[in-house]
């Protein structure tokens, strides 16, 4: 996904030479007319389609990213949480895009899921921006260290990670927060989630591993997500469960068989 969208910002980045010169409204128009023509470069396991339109007297470029994904209430809110960071930092490393956000252009930026419903929805004007990347620059040292030294995951997917975990924690529907995504030694991609201290001791044992497994199954964009993350030679996830001190709880694991 990242790379697709990279691909798009060296696209746009050439183009804003050729319209450098116009004004808003032509820079707008020229934009719109780049993306849509690019568009096929959003395309992946997940992404099935993106579309762009200009409103010149509004001055604002609304951008919708058709998805597979289900319009499943309990990830509509981990969606929600970060998939609008992902996409404002992207137009934060566009040239373009930066130049119209800098003469006062609006963003509005709409993931769908695959029945057309709107799963999460952000709005990047100047400000909004200036925040994005200043989160970007305050981060924490040791949020690029999400690849062990001895997996073989390219930097491409350490560059998605790095971009995803900038909006953990992302907090359940239930209390559970996810603090982090990375890839072990092992090679799998290992969601931490942490648990509220109450649901702690009653998540312990072999029992409730079942159940857990059988919940996290339930969810419709589980194959989605293993798709997406075999091109990097990964096809097992792992969720570490831990209590609000860290502590390890339970964990599960999944992998293409489970989806059968």
């Amino acid at each position: 996904m990242i790379k697709k969208i990279t691909q798009i910002a060296c696209t746009l980045a050439i183009t804003l030479f050729l319209i450098s010169c116009r004004d808003t409204k032509q820079k707008i128009q020229a934009y719109v007319n780049t993306f849509n023509n690019s568009s096929e470069l959003f395309k992946s396991d997940i992404i099935s389609g993106a579309a762009a339109k200009a409103f010149l007297n509004e001055k604002k470029v609304e951008i919708k990213i058709d998805t597979n994904l289900e319009p499943n209430p309990s990830m509509k809110s981990i969606y929600a949480q970060m998939l609008p960071g992902l996409m404002g930092e992207m137009l934060g490393k566009d040239h373009a895009s930066m130049d119209l956000i800098e003469e006062g252009v609006l963003f509005e930026i709409y993931f769908l899921a695959n029945d057309a419903s709107v799963l999460a929805e952000s709005k990047v004007d100047s400000k909004e921006l200036k925040k994005i990347l200043s989160t970007k620059k305050s981060e924490p040292k040791g949020i690029k260290d999400i690849l062990s030294p001895e997996s073989s995951a390219d930097s491409e997917l350490q560059q998605m990670l790095t971009v995803m975990n900038r909006s953990m924690p992302i907090v359940n529907e239930d209390g559970t927060k996810i603090i982090k995504i990375e890839v072990n030694k092992e090679n799998q991609v290992v969601y931490k989630i942490e648990v509220p201290k109450q649901y702690a001791s009653v998540l312990k044992g072999e029992g409730a591993k079942a159940i857990m497994k059988e919940s996290i199954l339930r969810s419709s964009d589980l194959k989605t997500i293993i798709g997406s993350i075999k091109r990097y030679g990964i096809s097992t996830i792992k969720y570490e469960y831990i209590d609000d001190k860290g502590k390890p709880v339970n964990d599960v694991i999944l992998t293409e068989k489970d989806l059968k």
